[in-house]
């Protein structure tokens, strides 16, 4: 009987591996014509003056069309994140302004604008909702300069890998008005982050199985992103295998 509930167990890991292997291709103009904040926990917006304007904080144009999106009282936080040629492409929770924790009164959001055409960002819709679980597929969505992705930060997602190419980000964070003490941590943050991107056989690896393994890692392991340890220690040496470089430390 033990023998037979091993089997059983077995097939059934091998087919959820299976069925969520499937990874979904999509265009930001398709998309953004039915994708939601409360139905998918994102949205898109695409205008190429949103790019063409925007040097480092958001356009007047940019900024009004976020908080359009959001109910009233959001406000943008005095935070700036600048991304360059990394592709970022572990998929992960932004656990540094997540609302389970830091126990926000309301859902915390992210901007990101994308200052180059092509492979944007994989996100796994409504898993907002199923948090600190991912019952959705991967959606590779690409798209034109000055294409936006709004979302609620507890949504899984990652930046697509394409082929590394040179790429330019721009990230944001937005709250409610009165949750800005809870996450005065990201207060005056003006950070960019430059790297080179490299595709090998264990990028892929890593990136399918942050995936898979995202409930430990951004939900019982997340203390060990908030502050990177020296590759020496014990914390460090884990940290290693964590995407703890998407993170403002």
């Amino acid at each position: 009987m033990k023998y037979k509930t091993l089997l059983i167990l077995a097939i059934v890991f091998i087919m959820y591996i299976l069925f969520y292997v499937i990874e979904i291709n999509e265009t930001s103009i398709d998309s953004s014509k039915w994708r939601t904040l409360s139905k998918d926990g994102f949205c898109l917006l695409y205008n190429p003056l949103y790019s063409e304007k925007t040097t480092l904080f958001p356009s007047k144009e940019l900024e009004n069309d976020i908080l359009n999106e959001l109910p009233q009282d959001y406000v943008f936080i005095d935070y700036v994140y600048k991304i360059n040629n990394v592709s970022l492409s572990t998929f992960h929770r932004d656990v540094t302004s997540s609302q389970y924790n830091y126990k926000t009164d309301y859902p915390v959001f992210t901007a990101i604008l994308y200052k180059y055409s092509g492979d944007l960002l994989s996100i796994c819709p409504a898993s907002n909702i199923t948090y600190p679980l991912c019952w959705s597929h991967i959606h590779n969505i690409s798209g034109y300069t000055g294409t936006v992705f709004l979302f609620n930060c507890d949504v899984l997602h990652a930046g697509q890998i394409n082929n590394c190419k040179e790429r330019e980000v721009l990230q944001y964070k937005i709250c409610h008005k009165d949750d800005l003490n809870k996450l005065k941590h990201l207060h005056g943050i003006k950070k960019e982050k430059t790297d080179i991107c490299t595709m090998s056989f264990y990028n892929l690896f890593i990136r399918k199985m942050s995936y898979f393994f995202e409930f430990p890692i951004n939900y019982i392991f997340y203390p060990l992103m908030i502050q990177k340890e020296s590759e020496n220690t014990t914390i460090g040496f884990f940290q290693k295998y964590i995407p703890i470089g998407f993170y403002n430390n």
